[in-house]
């Protein structure tokens, strides 16, 4: 990776698991045209897809809460979290395949046709994690399964279903405080019509 201000000189890979810690050591010249060599630890994860699905039959979004340990670890908060569904995206697959999976495995709906709404970087200043974001317009009949997500995966998670107003008091409040979460919602609201709203 080069270009007109930055190098990389050497990748050191610092931890290897679900996520992997890498040292990028580069060159940089910063704005002023002064050179140095730096490093930076990077987390290396995978891309993810996310989908807001609203019930169009019950005037409602539907959302998951489940245990994050990175909250938890946080101190001070409980550890649940009130999100849209989302996933890592698996190989061979694409963004909306997975929001598609991700949706039917977490809520129960097997949604179709999915509205773009954004591909979010959520931590750029430690993850390389992109966030595919998409809307799902749903009703009562698209709901096949009772969700939860998937019991090899150790999910543990409660479906939630919140009208808009609702789901943007708790964003004011800070109870919901997941971003991408948050972003959707807020791109929901400036986008009532497409959801009937």
């Amino acid at each position: 990776m080069t270009t007109d201000r930055a190098r990389i000189l050497q990748k050191n890979v610092l931890f290897e698991g679900w996520s992997r810690i890498v040292e990028y050591v580069f060159h940089y010249r910063d704005s002023k045209g002064r050179e140095s060599d730096r490093s930076w630890e990077v987390c290396e994860r995978p891309e993810a897809a996310s989908v807001l699905v609203y019930d169009r039959d019950l005037g409602r979004f539907v959302l998951v809460r489940q245990f994050r340990v990175p909250v938890f670890a946080m101190g001070g908060r409980d550890g649940f979290l009130l999100e849209a569904a989302a996933g890592l995206i698996d190989d061979g697959e694409t963004p909306q395949e997975a929001a598609i999976r991700e949706a039917r495995e977490e809520t129960g709906y097997a949604v179709g046709a999915l509205i773009p709404i954004s591909a979010m970087i959520s931590a750029p200043g430690i993850l390389t994690e992109v966030v595919h974001c998409f809307a799902a317009v749903a009703d009562s009949s698209m709901r096949l399964e009772d969700g939860g997500g998937l019991a090899d995966e150790h999910e543990d998670i409660e479906i939630v279903t919140l009208t808009l107003d609702e789901a943007m008091a708790m964003v004011t409040s800070g109870e919901i405080s997941d971003a991408k979460t948050i972003i959707m919602l807020q791109w929901a609201a400036m986008n009532r019509p497409v959801f009937g709203l």
